[in-house]
């Protein structure tokens, strides 16, 4: 019997589906390949199951390419088969709780994703580490929110997610304002790989400028998430070795000053240089001018002698 009127029912439920709707679209196909049914959709991960999804939707740049994929694969079905699954896509979008939020921001804004993915992994059962095999971060955040048996039935993580977003970009909406720079955030995401089981870096490979600068923000949105004083040394750290390599650059070539000092006063101008994130020179000059206004002036500054 043919499947022509069946097929073009399809096309027709495809073309009205939004484009963030595909992942779970094609992840009822690949149940209806693997296993011949829809019951366990959103209710149980089947490593069988999950291995050629994983795969078939690694292969895809974007979206809308599903619905071809989808197409190609009912085209060579019998028509109630195809039937059954015209009546799993009515349905299923009533199943998708997160449906009816906006979704685009998450596609648009990389820190905003990076940082519920972050949210998700943390939350992850041992079982649920092949999501990590997604390439695409994107399709594995639409993953998640509209297939996982634990987080797509629930709309509070993603109220949660953004409350915490929000939170952070209103204290740190940059992390290095003052070094807000193309050559900072180069330098920055090599001294981190370099650095890489505090940082953890080395997973990020950024192409553009702006995917640096957005790289390195996400990496220290993460360590803020997770604790705010290993974030705060690690920011210090990095900070005050970029001040020590913008010096030696701008030094470069001129004679250092020597000075003869004991060990003991010597340790202790180490530690406030490091306090204060300032040079050696600097900090002399500083320790100068306070013990001169202390004990040399005036009130108004003027030398005593």
């Amino acid at each position: 019997m043919s499947n022509i009127e069946e097929i073009n029912q399809l096309k027709e439920v495809l073309k009205q589906l939004n484009d963030v709707d595909l992942v779970p679209a094609l992840c009822l196909m690949e149940m209806d390949i693997e296993s011949n049914s829809f019951r366990d959709f959103q209710k149980y991960l089947d490593r069988q199951l999950m291995r050629p999804f994983i795969q078939r939707l690694n292969t895809i740049k974007g979206l809308s390419e599903i619905r071809q994929i989808i197409l190609n694969y009912y085209s060579t079905q019998e028509w109630d088969y195809i039937d059954d699954y015209l009546e799993e896509l009515k349905t299923f979008k009533l199943n998708l709780k997160n449906r009816g939020r906006d979704i685009s921001k998450y596609q648009s804004n990389p820190r905003l994703l990076a940082f519920a993915l972050n949210y998700y992994e943390k939350k992850f059962r041992r079982g649920d580490s092949f999501i990590n095999d997604i390439d695409n971060h994107f399709f594995k955040f639409l993953f998640v929110i509209f297939c996982h048996p634990d987080y797509s039935q629930s709309i509070v993580e993603l109220n949660i997610i953004e409350e915490k977003f929000s939170q952070l970009t209103n204290i740190h909406l940059i992390h290095f304002i003052k070094n807000d720079t193309i050559d900072f955030y180069r330098w920055a995401k090599k001294y981190m790989d370099d650095h890489n089981n505090k940082y953890h870096s080395t997973a990020y490979n950024p192409i553009t400028e702006e995917e640096y600068r957005t790289t390195v923000n996400i990496i220290f949105d993460k360590i803020f998430d997770e604790n705010e004083d290993i974030y705060a040394a690690l920011k210090d750290k990095l900070a005050n070795a970029w001040y020590q390599k913008k010096y030696r650059q701008k030094n470069k070539g001129k004679k250092e000053n020597y000075y003869a000092l004991t060990k003991k006063t010597r340790d202790a101008l180490d530690a406030i240089k490091y306090k204060r994130n300032m040079s050696e020179e600097k900090v002399i000059e500083s320790l100068i001018n306070e013990c001169f206004i202390k004990e040399c002036s005036d009130h108004n500054g003027v030398s005593l002698f």
